[in-house]
């Protein structure tokens, strides 16, 4: 027990060092710049569709008359808006225009111009999805959780930055936080104004930016709730000439769109004027009718399809541009090496998630008090798609399974008998079962751990798993003493120090890594690689116990698993689940490998608790310890497992590596941990057209 109080006391002082070493809020905000100018480069190229031509959209003020910031010109354009901002006093503004007007691309134009003439102390613009906002959060809160996650920087050294105000807001599309476009008071978009209003920085208004579509933000101004001491411009609609010249530096043969830019000149109020309005739209038509023969390098489509008779209104010239950029999409960017995507998988597929998120906001509904997401796609979370029970019912089922497997692998090697051994070890085998699996079903939306294995291949990120080695010493110690004290100092000495370089390891995994953009798909891997790096830990140490000491130094084992679990539990999570779980997984593992090595010999023990304990302890057995790992991975294994080609909603099984190539494709956007498509007009096209 010396042991086990100096190890976890070792490990506070390891973690409390790692929660503060990046605290400095100078050299923090410095690597937060670096990694949100890379990440919003590539987010801008994607968003201009792999290009780095931007049209030079141009934005009116438009003043209230009260709260209206000091220094705001009457216009303004994107080229200049870095410095139109810069006068602004306070620095705050409202960007709002029509769908597709380029309102996320000013307001992430403006970061990186921000970005990249920063001084040490100047804030560092951070963009948020609004829909991924809980309002209930207060504005703080929801900051350093974004800052956590998304660019994983450590709790506390968020929370520093956030109160010294390092960090500028860029709240990005107040208009999708409600599913209901009449707005209320006690709408989400209303409560987050509201709260930004009241986001201080000393005795005034903290610096901020915002993009809104145009009736969305009329509607909050008609309640009185626009954005206080603040700028707030509006996004024209593109002219002709500044279509004109979009399309000279994008197209290779300006010609072929004479017919296109003369019906725009003559009919400028007509179907194809007012469809060709905005950046959006001309970057599809774009992307769709300068495709070319791989072979060939003809061009396989002609601009002047878009002067169809039946395209006479602008809604038949938007559904014509959607129904193409799949197919054009596809053709462009080719699928990633082992995958062959067709036009009509990636349509299916994109409308399987289109038609979720539309149907969770129509209904509104709410699982365990969490709205169910109607615009970002975030895969861990992602499971209600295949509904609210089968994905949790095939999850228990999962861990049932594994436990099954470990029972199998104990009757391969002994024969089923009424000893005392086996029938405790039965007995135990149930309630590891059980347990963990309620805690799976029970656990409506499990969190992720995050275990960075990106940092072993990197000097400085191995020395930072040493950060583990007082959570390794401790559970070696406690697990060698446990040995050495019933068997002997050799076998204690074993089992201690392998307990200790794997425990080690795992805790360093899971500290946090350095700040820096992660990849949406990495929450779900860290979290099953913690999960499976917890079950190797379990599995070699009991292993080696059943093997090496009997039943004696198994009970040991499993006492000092309840111990670690309990203590686990206490600093991570809850204390009953991790005693619960580290008395009767050990103990289940443990006597698995005692009974298969009392029949088959040692060796079959320690390599039959090994397997085990990798298989259960893995899958099901690191969420119990409060530390949730594994849990939200298996949970996400589920889904894909109810999403199979016979199901209503087919997606691929290799989900992640497909939203990551549609990302490549321009179809959809990476948005903080999650996805979102390239464009609301995209989701609620395919949400209405399953079928290509």
């Amino acid at each position: 027990m010396l042991a086990l109080a100096v190890g976890v006391w070792a490990g506070w002082l390891s973690a409390r060092a790692l929660r503060f070493q990046e605290t400095h809020v100078i050299t923090a905000a410095g690597l937060l710049a670096e990694a949100v100018l890379a990440a919003e480069r590539d987010a801008r190229s994607k968003l201009l569709g792999a290009h780095d031509k931007t049209i030079d959209v141009e934005f009116d003020f438009l003043p209230v008359g009260a709260h209206d910031a000091a220094g705001a010109d009457s216009d303004g354009c994107l080229a200049a808006v870095v410095a139109y901002y810069g006068q602004l006093r306070p620095r705050r503004m409202a960007i709002t225009g029509a769908p597709g007007a380029g309102k996320t691309v000013l307001a992430v134009e403006l970061m990186l111009g921000l970005l990249e003439n920063r001084e040490p102390e100047d804030p560092v613009p951070v963009r948020l999805s609004a829909a991924s906002w809980n309002t209930d959060q207060p504005v703080e809160v929801w900051l350093s959780a974004h800052l956590a996650e998304v660019y994983r920087v450590p709790h506390a050294t968020a929370k520093t930055l956030v109160a010294a105000r390092r960090v500028l807001p860029v709240v990005d599309g107040v208009d999708e936080m409600d599913n209901d476009p009449a707005l209320t008071f006690a709408s989400r978009a209303a409560q987050a104004v509201l709260a930004l209003n009241a986001y201080q920085h000393g005795r005034g208004k903290a610096e901020l930016v915002l993009t809104c579509r145009s009736a969305h933000y009329e509607a909050l101004e008609g309640m009185g709730l626009g954005m206080q001491d603040a700028a707030h411009v509006e996004i024209r609609p593109v002219s002709a000439v500044k279509a004109r010249g979009f399309l000279r530096d994008r197209v290779n043969d300006l010609v072929r769109w004479q017919q296109v830019l003369q019906t725009i000149d003559h009919s400028p109020f007509g179907p194809l004027a007012q469809s060709m309005s905005t950046p959006w739209r001309l970057t599809l038509a774009v992307t769709i009718y300068e495709q070319r023969d791989p072979r060939s390098g003809a061009y396989l489509f002609g601009p002047e399809a878009l002067l169809a008779p039946g395209l006479d209104t602008t809604d038949a010239i938007r559904d014509h541009l959607l129904s193409q950029f799949i197919p054009a999409a596809t053709a462009i960017h080719p699928s990633p090496k082992g995958a062959s995507y067709t036009p009509e998988q990636v349509h299916a597929w994109l409308a399987a998630l289109a038609s979720y998120l539309h149907q969770s906001a129509i209904t509104g509904q709410s699982v365990a008090g969490r709205p169910l997401p109607s615009i970002d796609v975030v895969l861990h979370e992602l499971w209600p798609l295949a509904g609210i029970r089968p994905p949790r019912m095939v999850h228990a089922a999962l861990i049932v399974g594994a436990w099954s497997m470990g029972a199998a692998a104990v009757l391969a090697q002994a024969p089923v008998s009424t000893a005392p051994l086996f029938l405790l070890t039965a007995a135990m085998w149930a309630l590891a079962t059980l347990w963990p699996a309620f805690i799976a079903w029970h656990d409506v939306w499990p969190e992720t751990t995050r275990a960075d294995l990106h940092r072993l291949r990197t000097r400085s990120g191995a020395r930072q798993l040493s950060s583990g080695l007082p959570v390794g010493l401790a559970g070696g110690g406690v697990a060698g003493a446990g040995v050495g004290i019933t068997v002997g100092f050799v076998s204690g000495l074993a089992v201690g120090l392998v307990t200790a370089l794997v425990a080690g390891v795992a805790a360093g995994l899971a500290a946090p890594g350095p700040i820096g953009a992660g990849d949406p798909r990495d929450m779900v891997r860290s979290d099953l690689a913690f999960g499976m790096s917890f079950g190797l830990t379990v599995g070699l140490s009991t292993g080696l116990t059943a093997g090496l000491t009997g039943l004696v130094g198994g009970a040991a084992m499993a006492v000092a698993g309840g111990v670690l679990g309990g203590v686990a539990g206490r600093t991570f999570g809850t204390i009953a689940s991790g005693a619960m779980f580290g008395l009767t997984g050990g103990s289940a593992v443990t006597f698995m490998g005692v009974v298969t090595a009392d029949h088959a010999g040692t060796l079959a023990g320690v390599l039959t608790a090994c397997l085990i304990g990798l298989l259960t302890i893995g899958i099901g057995g690191g969420p119990i310890l409060g530390l949730e790992g594994g849990l939200a991975s298996t949970r996400y294994i589920a889904l894909l497992l109810c999403t199979r080609r016979w199901s209503n909603r087919w997606l691929p099984w290799r989900l992640g590596r497909f939203l990551n190539w549609c990302c490549g494709a321009a179809l959809i956007r990476t948005a903080g941990s999650g996805y979102q498509f390239r464009h609301r007009e995209l989701q609620d096209y395919l949400a209405q057209h399953p079928s290509p």
